[in-house]
């Protein structure tokens, strides 16, 4: 259905069913390396916001993890807890207030992370290949403005998107293992 409630503009069908497929597929993938790390995928989720934050400079409390993941204040700490024990995340007392409990993520954490999906990524990367910049460009809008649509955050640039999920184990600013 289109915004007002009719069916989707033909020239609009094809590229939401596409965006639907692919977004299937990537949910498998997705599930499939988390099986691969024996991680669900609410922990997956999880490491990926502990992630993206590290790399913004913020601290992640569990509170901030469940608001981010819409997870209630216990599940957020049993997946941190699954994190925690699967060394994939580590508790810290913030250096600012001491009553505070920081989560970080681990430099396994991002090791397992590439090890899992830079593969998709480079045979996504692949298929790309064919495609022209301004193909890739109009790809990428039509891409952030369907995320948008949903209630997704528009990056003000790439370094902001899915790959700022993985950042260089030197940069991501978590703990050591």
């Amino acid at each position: 259905m289109s915004a007002s409630g009719g069916p989707l503009p033909p020239r609009h069908q094809a590229v939401v069913g596409a965006l639907r497929a692919f977004s299937e597929r990537s949910d498998q993938a997705a599930d499939d390396a988390g099986r691969g790390l024996g991680l669900g995928r609410t922990d997956l989720r999880a490491l990926a916001v502990l992630m993206r934050r590290a790399a913004a400079g913020e601290e992640t409390t569990v509170t901030d993890l469940g608001r981010g993941l819409h997870l209630s204040k216990p599940a957020a700490t049993a997946a941190v807890d699954r994190l925690v024990a699967s060394g994939h995340a580590v508790r810290r007392r913030s250096e600012a207030d001491r009553r505070r409990v920081i989560v970080d993520h681990t430099d396994s954490a991002v090791a397992d992370g590439r090890a899992a999906f830079l593969p998709l990524a480079a045979r996504i990367s692949g298929a790309l290949d064919d495609f022209s910049d301004e193909d890739l460009d109009a790809a990428l809008r039509v891409i952030v403005a369907a995320t948008v649509a949903l209630g997704g955050d528009r990056p003000s640039s790439p370094a902001e998107g899915p790959a700022a999920t993985l950042p260089a184990p030197a940069a991501h600013g978590g703990s050591r293992p």
